[in-house]
């Protein structure tokens, strides 16, 4: 494992709140870098270029004075030298056999002095023309340029001091430096207590989300008034805490229903059991009419299982569904036929059967089609009425089954569909009564092949359910 990869492997450890310290500090140490680049850039450019330009504009004014002196050479004087020099400027000028015949300040070092400081490695703001020499805290620019008359050749020196500049500089540095560890400490503790405030929120989260529990979902994590990304997540996950509590309530409510409805039959069926194994078996015709209670309850029990089955396949997404092009008439056709075969106590009727093809499962179909005939069976008193009419609208097909039964009061209509809800009424007979699952498999159905269902109900004179099943194309 290379270095990089374990600085990373420690990095990814950190907490958040260090790492977005360490990011801020290490953005604001290279901003600080950056600036002090162009700082430094900039004060160096400003100490070299004026002892050049200096130099050169001394070199120019020098030349100036030699074309004088060729047209007056008997009028020349060392001062003129002087005169043509910017302040700071000093000039040795040196004939061929090394003797200086002009100086302009004399205590100024020696040629030779200079030569034995000039640096091998000038700095890189300095111009490859000029020599430079470090004597003591000093540095000393130099450059040189020759001047011929009758024959005699004589090498002109010009000399530049930026000990003050220098001093200046390393004063900047020092102070530089000083801000660059203030800057870093100080990024560093804003950074952190930036963080800490920032997270302060998911930190609230994290520690409301521990005390939550399965038995106790009614914690939630608080919501400021700020619009930011924090509280649209505090109330994300507010909401998705409120679908948990919901479907776990559901699922109490669903086990605890489910428990009492098989308690029922099992209780019935423990109970005529006790009897038979009390009294005997002597009374033939007292023994079958146990048998047939038991029997019946047994298949209730059947039925309750099997529903629950099923809906559990839905809940878990498992219920497989095996959609083709049927033909609606003839499923409805067929339901009917049967239905007035095993229903003698109502008055079954066909009203309207229009051809219609649809796409879905037969199986379900049919299984819908039985729950809401049987819903009506149940609710309507002996002698009443079912009718079924189908009919083509446009792009749907209107379902409608009707039945003279006791109806369904305004405050119930929506809640047929939920789990384990029944309407009990005096006028159905125990047999009649169901487990409250048959229509939550209807909807559910409905649900899975695109259907709405619509309900019409009044107390005492009956209710119809309109179902508008999509037509196949």
């Amino acid at each position: 494992m290379s270095v990089i990869e374990k600085i990373k492997g420690k990095i990814n450890g950190f907490e958040i709140s260090t790492k977005i310290t360490l990011g801020y500090a290490a953005c604001f140490i290279t901003l600080l870098i950056l600036i002090n680049a162009a700082m430094w850039v900039g004060v160096m450019s400003a100490l070299y270029r004026p002892a050049e330009g200096t130099i050169r504009y001394s070199m120019n004014q020098i030349r100036k004075v030699f074309e004088e002196l060729e047209e007056n050479y008997e009028g020349f004087s060392p001062n003129d030298f002087r005169g043509a020099l910017v302040a700071g400027v000093v000039l040795r000028v040196v004939d061929s056999r090394g003797v200086v015949f002009i100086d302009t300040d004399k205590k100024y070092p020696s040629i030779e002095r200079f030569e034995e400081g000039i640096l091998s490695t000038p700095p890189i703001f300095a111009e490859k023309d000029f020599e430079i020499a470090r004597l003591g805290s000093a540095l000393i620019y130099r450059a040189k340029m020759n001047y011929t008359h009758e024959g005699e050749t004589v090498t002109l020196y010009f000399f530049r001091t930026i000990t003050s500049e220098l001093k200046l500089f390393d004063e900047l540095e020092k102070f530089l430096l000083f801000l660059d560890i203030l800057g870093i400490i100080a990024a560093l503790l804003i950074g952190r207590y930036v963080s800490q405030r920032i997270l302060k929120p998911i930190k609230t989260m994290n520690e409301l989300a521990r005390e939550i529990a399965f038995e106790q979902m009614s914690g939630r994590i608080p919501v400021g008034t700020a619009d930011d990304e924090l509280n649209k997540l505090a109330k994300t996950l507010n909401k998705m805490l409120d679908r948990l509590q919901g479907g776990i309530n559901k699922q109490r409510k669903f086990v605890s229903d489910a428990s009492h409805e098989l308690r029922t039959p099992a209780a019935v069926i423990k109970g005529y059991i006790e009897f038979i194994e009390t009294y005997g078996t002597a009374d033939e015709e007292l023994l079958r009419e146990n048998l047939k209670v038991i029997g019946s309850e047994a298949q209730n029990m059947q039925d309750l299982l099997e529903n629950l089955l099923f809906l559990s396949r839905t809940d878990q997404n498992r219920q497989k569904l095996n959609k083709k092009f049927l033909d609606l008439d003839d499923i409805v056709g067929e339901v009917m036929s049967k239905m007035k075969t095993v229903v003698k106590t109502h008055k079954v009727s066909l009203i309207k059967n229009e051809p219609a093809k649809i796409f879905g499962d037969e199986t379900t179909i049919r299984q819908m089609i039985r729950i809401f005939l049987d819903n009506a069976v149940k609710y309507t008193p002996e002698g009443g009425s079912i009718s079924v009419a189908s009919a083509v609208a446009g792009e749907k097909i209107l379902l409608r089954i009707s039945d003279s039964g006791i109806g369904i009061a305004p405050e119930n209509q929506q809640k047929i569909f939920d789990r384990f809800f029944r309407i009990d009424s005096e006028d159905l007979v125990s047999e009649a009564k169901g487990s409250g699952l048959g229509l939550s498999i209807a909807k559910w159905i409905a649900d899975s092949h695109g259907i709405e269902i619509s309900v019409e109900s009044e107390l005492g004179k009956g209710t119809t359910f309109i179902l508008e099943i999509p037509v196949a194309n």
